[in-house]
This record gives C-alpha cells, structure tokens and sequence, in this order.
C-alpha cells in the first residue's frame, strides 16, 4: 500500500483507496473500518505531530546524517543510504 500511495499521491481518497487495497487483496471493509480506528487516528496524529516538530513539509522526506532532504531523493541521497559513514 505504501508504495501505490506514494505513487499516486493526487487519488488519496476513499475511492481510490479502497481499489487499492482490493487489488492489494486486502479485506477492504476491514481496511476501511482499521484506519478509521481510535489507535489508528491517534498514532497518525502523532506521527504527523513528530513530523511537524522535526521539520517535515513534505513527503517523502528522508534525514540522512542528521540533514533533512525533501521531495523525491536523488542520486546523492540514495548513495548516502546505501553507503552510510
């Protein structure tokens, strides 16, 4: 599901939603109840909170040794990633 979402980041509503995780083979009734959930809402509004306190604008957003990089990663930020130290 992550990757579809981010790939299409313009269809995030529930139609959409809902065709991916059908074509995910996910129980799309019980998708849909989950990320409707208290816990759920509640960790989301954390994470966003974290988000916001680090400095996230945008996703993605990656840090890598210690700087934050916006947007879509280049070649320079995939390196970093796969190369660390």
């Amino acid at each position: 599901m992550h990757d579809a979402l981010f790939a299409d980041q313009g269809r995030l509503e529930d139609p959409h939603l809902w065709e991916r995780a059908e074509r995910l083979g996910l129980d799309v009734a019980r998708f849909d109840t989950d990320r409707r959930s208290e816990p759920v809402e509640t960790h989301i509004a954390a994470d966003w909170k974290a988000g916001v306190r680090a400095g996230v604008a945008t996703t993605p957003t990656l840090f890598v040794d210690g700087q934050r990089h916006s947007g879509r990663p280049d070649a320079s930020i995939l390196e970093a990633l796969a190369n660390p130290g």
